[in-house]
């Protein structure tokens, strides 16, 4: 019988809900029948919410609506105001071929990241026939009895049964910032979505997909509001857009007044006196450029699930990923294994106790349901293969894994006596205030905690065993029931139990290759600082790691200091890993990273810029990360690392060669109307600005390298580099143009002036668009190269492709079209001309980016990882300066520390001043909720990989 009336069921649903399967009186965790699963699953379904999906013709029409298609819309507007046709229908093929260009690159993007958000569906532990399962959340049906522990998202609306008090983050829908307590004042029924953050209790699923909390409001959420998440590179490139714009617009203003008022135009024709001036503006518009943003981060992302089945979450962390100069990591299940093992013959037993009974009492200490836990995993397992029998013994109640006080405590009946039983960290075991006083309700100091050579036997030999790399849990035993008994119940400690947890065997050599890649590793865990020096020492890691107590301990004006030297930190609580990521984060400026598995660690992953939740990782973990392993090992990190600093290369060489094009057009065409009045055709300067656009699209596909440096958005070096290439080339063009006009050779000689002042011939008109044409199109590859372009790495055949395919239809249309009619000889001079200038112009690129300090620097060739190297401790200290000397090259401002999140209203114009691209993502993300199954209505097909299972990071 429920303890609480269902909340809002009416009707069909609220009959249909008095029919849960009730719990088996005799033992009311076996859980379902078949019968009953099969009874429940016809009757609600399975646990899915249905989201609506985005109509198709609602994402072609999106690519209409956004800053740069916009300012496109005015200019047809204007040309049809001045009854100007051809030039209305040539913009108006320009909008439709980019937004078609558009479509078609988001909706494959789209597809992917769909297909992609399956991998993330999480799994639960359910009883079902007396056993335990792992199942996917979308199975569960009412009545079933599902294991809640920390780290847990709520899969459905699930009633508390038995276990500890849980702690509940229910911010996701109260937006209450303190957890609550359940069961207790807020009654028993544990709501959909939320998390459980300490504890673990089992519970029966009373409500399901639509019919949860969650699902009723979803809907509504759904339709309301969209949330986007924008990267500091996508901020850059706006501003430097916005900078462009607002000075092309400058100019096409000033275009106008001279035009009209000193060359009459508009006295003699003011329609295209007007238009002269708009398609500079649209010359000067990169409308491609959020079309080349979406393929290189769809791209990015198919990537890193293909090659290393890593999933991104949040699309801007690819761009995040590449400045990335600090990477904090949790220890167990992350740089280790998490396959722990008991090492039965180096059990520590004090007086009175055997080896065998300390792992008796760990294994009544323990739950055997938690097949995910690595802990209760190892015990149980060493327990059994002792062959020893628990019969006589019954474990009544547990107090269950919370990070903040590291023990686990347990209620036995053994005949007519209860036994008390903790196991956890062994100081917290030796003395529950060890390190700082937690709030756990029992409190305690084992009974020889004053008898000083008892104490230092057992620090002497926890010391050995962490020294040799093994992880120990210490058991106490308590007789009686500690709850009851108060001040006046006697702990006696048993014993260690220690454990071998060896590293991922890719870890050196992952943390090699983030060395070379100019990141630095800093380990922070829950365990002795002896094992986590251990565990530094065999990954190539500095062994300078400090308690985290320490840290806590230290004066303010020292805690930065510590903890920007230590090589990493053991015996931390969850907050202190939050505040490590911060004081990197904001105190230091570096964009700083995380990786971790478990509740305690989804603090500090939600904290860093770049949170990454390694395979098997928790719900809690997964929610709050920007990248998902799915398998294991920690290489893809380093993938990940120059798959984003490819990407990041490519838009910045389309970014600076956008701009800077955009700078050629609009001063080599000002200019000239300027000084001679000659203005090339408004149609023919449209298709100019199309066919640069088009042509440039292949650049997500582009050879770029990775550098072994961290790669900064710095608005400042994006405008620098844009103004070098745009003023050096316009000024060429400018001086080509104008000598070629004063050619003492007749025949080849341009007329800018025409016969009696009266306008430039076609000939001039065409030998200008051509030339401008050449110019901007071979400007991508001296851009692109990050040495003399000889030197570096070949271009794509995309790009050659595209840009020479460009460069063969401009020179037709050029020589071939009537009002055109190009002299081959003049063709010929373009030619040489730009050839000849663009060697000047890339060997002079090199001085400029040394002078304002781009330059290059090395680049990493391959994706595979490095050969670890043995070295000495001075010898980590002296490369751990050197990277610490360009980590200080690598900070970014304090408005840049971040993510930036938005969000918007669906009505209006989304998107009017960003760059585009949200209807790549779901939310902002590739998926809404952690352990909630979203189902959209046109579901893509499960990608199929290794099967994954979840496992919990270590308590202790």
């Amino acid at each position: 019988t429920l303890t609480e009336p269902l909340l809002d069921e009416e009707g069909a649903a609220a009959d249909a809900y008095a029919n849960i399967p009730p719990l088996n009186p005799e033992d009311p965790l076996s859980g379902l029948t078949d019968e009953q699963i099969k009874q429940s699953l016809a009757t609600f379904g399975k646990n899915e919410i249905f989201i609506p999906e985005t109509p198709l013709w609602k994402l072609f029409l999106k690519q209409f609506i956004g800053f740069l298609p916009i300012l496109i819309e005015l200019a047809a507007i204007v040309s049809i105001a001045v009854r100007d046709y051809t030039d209305f229908g040539i913009i108006l093929a320009m909008l439709v071929i980019n937004a078609c260009l558009g479509f078609h690159e988001e909706y494959k993007a789209k597809k992917s990241l769909d297909e992609l958000s399956h991998q993330l569906e999480s799994e639960v532990a359910v009883r079902r026939n007396g056993e335990t399962l792992q199942l996917n959340v979308k199975e569960l049906v009412p009545g079933d009895v599902v294991l809640l522990v920390g780290g847990t998202i709520v899969p459905a609306d699930t009633q508390w049964i038995k276990g500890d008090t849980v702690s509940v983050d229910t911010a996701p829908l109260t937006g209450e910032p303190i957890p609550r307590k359940y069961p207790g004042e807020h009654g028993d029924i544990i709501l959909s979505g939320t998390t459980v953050v300490a504890g673990e209790c089992y519970g029966r699923v009373i409500r399901t997909g639509e019919h949860t909390e969650i699902g009723n409001a979803q809907k509504e959420i759904m339709a309301d509001k969209t949330v986007t998440v924008v990267s500091v590179f996508q901020k850059k490139i706006m501003l430097v857009v916005q900078i462009l714009v607002s000075a092309s617009f400058a100019l096409v203003i000033a275009v106008l007044l001279v035009q009209g008022l000193y060359y009459n135009g508009f006295q003699n024709n003011v329609s295209q006196t007007i238009l002269d001036a708009l398609v500079i503006l649209i010359a000067s518009i990169p409308i491609a450029l959020p079309l080349v943003l979406q393929v290189n981060m769809a791209l990015g992302a198919s990537h890193l699930a293909t090659t290393y089945n890593a999933v991104v979450t949040s699309l801007p962390a690819l761009q995040d990923i590449a400045s990335m100069s600090m990477l904090c990591s949790d220890k167990t299940g992350t740089l280790t294994t998490a396959n722990m093992s008991i090492i039965t013959d180096q059990i520590f037993a004090s007086d009175g106790f055997t080896a065998e009974e300390v792992i008796l009492y760990g294994f009544l200490c323990s739950n055997a349901d938690k097949k995910d836990d690595p802990i209760d995993r190892a015990i149980v397992s060493a327990f059994n293969d002792t062959g020893n029998s628990k019969d006589g013994y019954v474990q009544t109640e547990i107090i269950g894994f919370n990070p903040s006080v590291k023990r686990v405590v347990a209620f036995v009946k053994s005949g007519d006596k209860t036994l008390t039983i903790a196991k956890g960290l062994p100081a917290k075991i030796l003395d529950t205030e060890a390190g700082a006083p937690d709030d756990h309700e029992l409190q305690w100091k084992v009974d020889k905690i004053n008898d000083h050579a008892f104490i230092k036997s057992v620090e002497a030999t926890d010391t050995d065993l962490s020294s040799s790399g093994y992880k120990t849990i210490a058991i106490a035993v308590c007789e009686g029931n500690a709850r009851e008994l108060g001040d006046a119940a006697v702990w006696k400690f048993a014993g260690l139990l220690p454990m071998l947890d060896p590293p991922r065997e890719d870890t050196p050599a992952t943390i090699e290759s983030l060395h070379h890649a100019n990141i630095s590793v800093k380990m922070i865990t829950g365990d002795h600082a002896n094992v986590g020096k251990e565990t530094s020492r065999l990954i190539g890691l500095g062994t300078n790691v400090l308690p985290g107590e320490e840290m806590r301990n230290a004066p303010s004006e020292t805690k930065n200091d510590i903890i920007w030297n230590a090589d990493g930190f053991a015996a931390v609580l969850p907050s202190d890993k939050r505040e490590i990521v911060l004081v990197l984060r904001n105190h230091f400026g570096l964009v700083t990273g995380m990786t971790g598995d478990g509740v305690n660690d989804a603090a500090a992953l939600s904290a860093a810029q770049v949170g990454i939740a390694v395979a098997g990782a928790t719900d809690a973990a997964k929610n709050a990360a920007d990248l998902i392993l799915t398998e294991e090992g920690l290489s893809p990190i380093y993938g990940a690392v120059l798959e984003s600093r490819r990407i990041f290369a490519r838009i910045k060489a389309y970014v600076v060669y956008r701009v800077a094009a955009s700078i050629v057009l609009v001063l080599t065409l000002s200019i000239v109307i300027f000084v001679t009045s000659c203005a090339v055709d408004s149609l023919m300067i449209i298709i100019l600005a199309l066919i640069n656009d088009v042509s440039m699209i292949p650049v997500a596909y582009d050879n770029a390298k990775a550098t072994t440096k961290p790669q900064l958005p710095v608005a400042k070096t994006l405008v620098l580099q844009s103004l070098f290439y745009g003023l050096v080339q316009a000024g060429l063009s400018l001086m080509f143009i104008f000598s070629m006009a004063y050619s003492k050779n007749d025949e080849y000689a341009l007329d800018l002036y025409g016969p009696n002042n009266e306008g430039c011939t076609g000939e001039s008109k065409a030998f200008i668009w051509f030339h401008l044409v050449m110019v901007t199109e071979l400007m991508i590859f001296s851009v692109r190269a990050p040495r003399f372009v000889l030197l570096s790495p070949l271009p794509s055949m995309y790009l050659v492709g595209s840009v020479f395919l460009t460069l063969i239809l401009g020179g037709l249309l050029a020589c071939l079209l009537p009002n055109f009619g190009l002299h081959g000889a003049n063709l010929g001079f373009i030619i040489l001309f730009n050839v000849a200038s663009f060697i000047i112009v890339d060997l002079m690129k090199l001085q400029f980016r040394k002078m304002i300090g781009e330059e290059p620097g090395d680049v990493i060739d391959n994706d595979e990882l490095l050969t670890p190297q043995t070295r000495t401790e001075t010898q980590k200290t002296v490369e751990k300066s050197e990277r610490y000397r360009t980590h200080r090259e690598s900070i970014v401002g304090e408005a840049d520390r971040c993510h930036c999140v938005e969000v918007k209203s669906k009505s209006g114009l989304p998107g009017f001043f960003s760059l585009g691209g949200d209807a790549m993502m779901d939310n902002g993300y590739i998926k809404p909720m952690g352990s909630i199954n979203f189902m959209r209505q046109n579901q893509a097909p499960t990608i199929r990989g290794p099967h994954r299972t979840k496992q919990v990071s270590s308590p202790y």
